[in-house]
């Protein structure tokens, strides 16, 4: 009679060179790896035998005892002794064979003990590994399957062996087709990556690319890096794909943003530059024209000092609450100092501009600047796009833990598919305005990172021809 058991000394084989990758996979948290398999996968691991003769009884210890008291009685006879003396040695030589018997089993038990302890040490051992790997593996399909780049590993034939839900959404791939144990080739139609893959494979270099893929209507930009992974013998390939949509989003707003800005301080200087010609021309020969170009220069000069204080103002908005002395304060009182500035600007261009009182305390947690930074530019945007006749309103009220403070006019509007972007520096709905509404083009950008930092946020709501209402909302400083 055997058993078998599987022990610390015979671990499983382990692939080699050799090693190929099963149509199988596993799959966790939107992560497919192709399990490695031998060339002897076919075959059943051999396991160790344990040889369980050593515990089994003897026939020798059973015969030999019934032998040593049968010689025992045999000699006691030919040696003529008494009945009595015949039991006593016979009595004795049980009781020797029994104490024999009973130091020998006892040993046996001990043995037999120490073994199973070394087999239940190694299973141990085993189970831990096995949960060891499990768990490395859990959290490594973990990693995978959150992250936002997509990770694709080749064999060194190309074949893919892990792939991620990140890479399938770049490649455009489906979510249930099986692309393990493929080619890459196979099932990326994007030459560019195949060429990478292939060089990066035969010139043992890394390669990047960047291409386009098209996944239904939508052209998303891709950047792609090869690597070589040299700790796997033979070596494989891992690619590494990054989602380039939102980079080049930015890249096109830096570049719009350091166009405007250029094309903003381009003007004025420009009328500057002349302003200065003419009056160099003119300051004898006509000093009444003089007076009015150095006037004029005066305007230009105005105009750049208030671009520059408004890029000072947004610069400081989006350094976040670093630069902010957050305290509690009365956002009425806030407004009716900004209303003060204005009244007389509304007046002139015959806008009615009113503040609605709040029944209780405006109180909020906010720097004063900031707070009034955000309430001069809202109602100057508001006075510069309502046309004569019209009314521009600031009122407050409680939402939440904290307080809103709507600006609203019934000026020209703004279309919804503008709403989003009248935020962003120098961007302007009505660019045929620009020249002479006095505006800079990023007071509403400073109002939105202003809000931002202050823990609030900001809304608009407006339709073309019906007026906007901006909202402003800002945490209470009373909490209930």
């Amino acid at each position: 009679m055997s058993n078998t058991l599987l022990t610390e000394s015979n671990p499983p084989e382990s692939p080699g060179p050799s090693t190929a990758y099963s149509g199988d996979s596993h799959s966790g948290g939107g992560v497919s790896i192709a399990p490695r398999v031998s060339a002897t996968s076919g075959k059943s691991i051999a396991p160790r035998p344990i040889e369980y003769a050593t515990f089994r009884p003897r026939l020798g210890m059973v015969v030999g005892p019934l032998v040593a008291i049968a010689l025992t009685v045999w000699l006691t006879m030919m040696l003529s002794l008494q009945p009595v003396g015949i039991l006593l040695v016979t009595t004795g030589m049980c009781v020797i064979v029994g104490v024999v018997q009973v130091i020998y089993t006892v040993l046996r038990w001990e043995n037999a003990e120490a073994a199973y302890e070394r087999e239940r040490t190694a299973a141990e051992l085993w189970n831990l590994r096995f949960e060891n790997l499990q768990s490395e593996f859990q959290r490594t399909t973990s990693a995978l399957s959150h992250m936002t780049d997509g990770v694709v590993m080749l064999s060194p034939k190309t074949e893919i062996v892990l792939i991620n839900e990140a890479a399938r959404r770049l490649l455009a791939l489906s979510s249930g087709g099986q692309y393990l144990g493929r080619k890459i080739s196979e099932i990326v139609r994007i030459p560019d990556i195949v060429s990478a893959v292939d060089r990066a494979g035969s010139g043992k270099i890394d390669e990047n690319v960047a291409v386009e893929v098209v996944d239904g209507s939508v052209v998303r930009p891709v950047a792609v890096r090869v690597s070589r992974i040299l700790e796997t013998e033979p070596p494989h390939l891992l690619l590494i794909l990054s989602d380039e949509t939102e980079a080049h989003r930015v890249e096109a707003i830096r570049r719009e943003f350091i166009a405007n800005v250029s094309h903003e301080l381009k003007t004025p200087l420009a009328a500057i530059k002349g302003y200065a010609e003419t009056v160099e021309l003119a300051i004898q020969d006509d000093p009444e024209s003089a007076a009015h170009f150095i006037a004029q220069i005066g305007k230009q000069c105005d105009r750049l000092e208030a671009l520059i204080a408004d890029m000072m103002k947004l610069a400081r908005a989006q350094s976040g609450k670093g630069t902010l002395v957050i305290q509690a304060l009365d956002l009425e009182k806030v407004i009716n100092q900004a209303m003060s500035s204005f009244l007389p600007v509304a007046g002139a261009k015959q806008i009615d501009l009113s503040v609605v009182p709040s029944d209780q305390p405006v109180h909020v947690l906010a720097d004063e600047e900031a707070a009034l930074t955000i309430a001069q530019n809202l109602i100057s945007n508001a006075i510069r796009h309502t046309n004569a006749g019209g009314h521009v309103v600031v009122s407050f009220r409680k939402d939440g833990d904290g307080w809103v403070m709507a600006v609203q006019d019934d000026g020209v509007g703004i279309a919804e598919e503008y709403q989003e972007r009248i935020f962003e520096r120098f961007y302007r709905v009505d660019r045929t305005r620009k020249a002479h509404d006095g505006g800079t083009g990023i007071g509403l950008s400073i109002v939105k990172n202003l809000s931002r930092a202050l823990g609030g946020r900001i809304g608009v709501i407006s339709s073309p021809g019906n007026g906007a209402t901006f909202e402003v909302w800002l945490r209470s400083a009373i909490s209930k």
